[in-house]
């Protein structure tokens, strides 16, 4: 029989379990229902503006030779140069030998050149120097003079446009392993892999990086090696002289391009890499009833119902199929001239949400309207002044405005701490650039909803020069839908596809657009030189903060231990280095190596 005194003790601890579970269950919604963006603070120190850099003489110095410094292709070279921390100077006209013996490599852009300039480019090539062509010469002035055609590595022309049937980057020349477009290809459902090349036979001594494939290749008879050439090096007098021989390279991918070109310059090559992959998910969370009628009539849903309960569990669960990014871009309209109140009936269930995955949250600026930016900058300003007064909101995405309209406009107090702007991607834009005031403006180079050849081409060139890839979602599309196209369960399947095509870069980091911000700032602010020593490489770095991270290539070397750096292999040449302090040794052992005999005896170097 149980006493009273028992009956009250377990009546207690019943009680205090119940009051445990509820306390818990209050405690979780309250902290997770985050008003406060706690990524906020957490941002880099370290300032591009006031960074100390190495001596031009301790550095890598590249000329860059373009017939106007002001077309885009000059300025991806200089982009490039940027990136990889050499010191660059443009000329729009020939150097004297003499000063372009102060350079180590040398980058010639749209440049004209004609059997005239051989006499030059020889010049330069005695030097010993490294020598790109991001465009070579037309084809006639190449097959009418066979010196002008040599200097090049060419023997012969073969066809002056020759239509390819697909494209072959070999295995090794990037970070990704070996890419074949085609017809029929998992690269998109268009037939895009055609190309109209320049045909030549090469002389011997080359290395080829990229071919043209043909589907007639057998009735041709055509071999294996003689297929058109797209990417190849020579050695021309004293000099590496690497060719681009297709207009498909040009563009972003010649960032993937030109690295990869460095990478064949020696046995060691290392450079300096943002690791970041992000996922920007645009356009939510969504805060408005507009367009009902159409959500009705597609789902049986209002707009509001839609976003959170068809929506969020599908974005999610594709999220978390890709990795660990995080990041939503908030609309609190799309239809900046419609009568519909923006409304905020879901935004703690968001906030909650989006601070359980964890996740982070901006701004967009999209719309679907004929609205102005002020409009636009008005009404979300007065979304934040009434719902998320306390937010911080840093990260913003400005849909079809100019990022640098954006940047440090101060008549809005909840946009003044904006410092990262996503933007879509436009010729001549810079994938990484600073606005006024110290803002970043960052460009989106993937669609999460289509990946063609060219979609893929760009994402592995810019895995390959920044370790980086920015894609973006446009969740807009389902609230106002131009075909059958936008409906959820078609633009959810095209991205759902789409995690396969990082299988070759998952020793890379999938971040937030927060942590993204934080590495591209340090990345942008280093500065480093490496010396290769008999053992390995020692590299110095100045403006470092916590880790940097770098990309070493090897050939017939491999990584046998790091000091001040943790080491992962990436594939069989290449390696990842995160850096963990301003001084880093990194000891290589030389592969394929004839060991000494174990019986002690050798043979004689010219056995009678």
């Amino acid at each position: 029989m149980i006493s009273k005194g028992n009956y009250f003790v377990i009546f207690i601890l019943l009680f205090m379990v119940f009051f445990m579970f509820m306390f818990a269950g209050v405690s979780s919604h309250v902290l997770s229902d985050a008003s406060e963006n706690i990524r906020a603070e957490d941002k880099a120190e370290v300032s591009y503006e006031d960074r100390e850099v190495f001596s031009a003489e301790q550095k890598k110095r590249a000329a860059i030779l373009s017939s106007d410094g002001e077309t885009a292709a000059a300025k991806l070279l200089e982009e490039w140069c940027i990136y990889n921390k050499y010191s660059y100077q443009l000329y729009t006209s020939w150097v004297p030998e003499e000063e372009i013996d102060t350079y180590d490599l040398l980058l010639f852009s749209d440049y004209k050149l004609t059997a005239e300039d051989s006499d030059i480019l020889y010049s330069y090539a005695n030097l010993g120097k490294t020598m790109i062509f991001t465009k070579l010469p037309d084809y006639s002035a190449i097959v009418a003079d066979p010196q002008f055609a040599a200097f090049f590595g060419i023997k012969a022309g073969v066809e002056e446009e020759m239509e390819a049937d697909g494209i072959k980057i070999f295995s090794d020349f990037m970070l990704s392993k070996e890419r074949v477009y085609k017809e029929g290809d998992y690269f998109g459902e268009e037939d895009d892999t055609r190309i109209d090349v320049p045909y030549y036979s090469l002389a011997s001594g080359y290395e080829v990086y990229a071919v043209g494939i043909l589907d007639n290749q057998k009735e041709l008879g055509i071999e294996d090696k003689e297929l058109p050439p797209l990417l190849w090096k020579t050695t021309t007098e004293k000099s590496f002289v690497f060719a681009v021989n297709s207009d498909v390279f040009n563009g972003v991918p010649l960032l993937g391009i030109l690295t990869g070109f460095m990478a064949q310059e020696g046995d060691v090559f290392l450079y300096p890499i943002v690791n970041a992959q992000t996922i920007s998910v645009l356009n939510y969370p969504y805060f408005s009833g507009e367009n009902d009628e159409t959500m009705q009539k597609l789902y049986s849903r209002s707009s509001e119902a839609v976003a959170r309960d068809l929506l969020w569990s599908g974005i999610v669960q594709i999220l978390k199929n890709y990795g660990s990014s995080y990041s939503f871009f908030a609309s609190p309209k799309l239809d900046y001239a419609a009568q519909d109140k923006d409304r905020a009936d879901y935004l703690s269930f968001y906030l909650r949400e989006i601070s359980k995955l964890p996740g982070d949250m901006g701004l967009s600026f999209d719309h679907v309207s004929d609205t102005g930016l002020a409009k636009v900058q008005e009404d979300n300003e007065q979304f934040l002044e009434e719902n998320l007064p306390e937010y911080g909101l840093t990260a913003l995405y400005a849909a079809d405005f100019k990022p640098e309209e954006i940047a440090g406009n101060a008549d809005y107090e909840h946009l003044r701490d904006i410092r990262l702007i996503m933007s879509g991607y436009e010729e001549g834009d810079s994938l990484i650039d600073f606005l006024d005031d110290g803002v970043l403006s960052v460009k989106f180079n993937q669609d999460g909803y289509q990946h063609e050849t060219m979609d893929d081409l760009r994402m592995i060139c810019v895995e390959n020069a920044l370790g980086m890839c920015n894609m973006e979602v446009d969740i807009g599309r389902v609230f106002y839908p131009e075909s059958d196209e936008d409906e959820w369960n078609n633009l959810s399947l095209e991205w759902s596809k789409g995690d396969t095509y990082f299988k070759d870069f998952s020793k890379l980091d999938m971040v937030s657009v927060y942590e993204m911000e934080k590495r591209i700032r340090r990345f942008m602010a280093l500065d480093y030189i490496y010396e290769r020593e008999e053992k390995g490489i020692t590299v110095r770095m100045k403006n470092f903060e916590e880790e940097a991270y770098f990309v070493l290539c090897t050939y017939n070397n491999s990584v046998e231990s790091a000091e001040n750096a943790d080491v992962e292999k990436l594939s069989d040449t290449a390696w990842l280095i995160r850096a963990l302090a301003p001084e880093v040794r990194i000891y290589l052992t030389e592969e394929n190596v004839l060991e000494k005999p174990k019986n002690n005896k050798t043979v004689p170097s010219n056995p009678q």
